[in-house]
């Protein structure tokens, strides 16, 4: 009677449930952009899909152009005035409506340091 029981009320969760083709196509590929700004203290956060909008706030805050190639790693950009950082992720919609994203894994980048002794003037 119980294995019945617990059998039905899975059978009731799973035909209910999201399945995994909806929760991939629910996702689209886009950037996370964050942007600090220490002249006047704001950060502004977007989420957007296309290189071309990540292009466009890069040039309203740098006034210069930036090419974006395959993004492997995020990228993190500095200067005196701004701070820029930019990563892929999965963006996806929310239930409230507003875009929400997750984290890609990056593999992890290992390098190979020379077994040499430093130089000392």
């Amino acid at each position: 009677m119980k294995l019945s029981f617990i059998l039905l009320i899975s059978v009731f969760f799973f035909s209910f449930g999201p399945t995994t083709e909806k929760e991939e196509n629910s996702s689209r590929p886009g950037f996370y952009i964050v942007v600090e700004d220490y002249t006047d203290r704001t950060y502004h956060k977007f989420i957007v899909e296309s290189k071309d909008s990540v292009d466009n706030i890069f040039n309203h805050f740098f006034k210069s152009e930036l090419e974006l190639g395959e993004i492997n790693h995020p990228i993190s950009i500095y200067n005196v005035k701004r701070s820029f950082y930019v990563a892929r992720v999965n963006v996806f919609d929310s239930p409230d409506g507003k875009k929400k994203f997750k984290n890609l894994k990056y593999s992890n980048v290992y390098i190979k340091r020379s077994k040499l002794k430093p130089v000392t003037l």
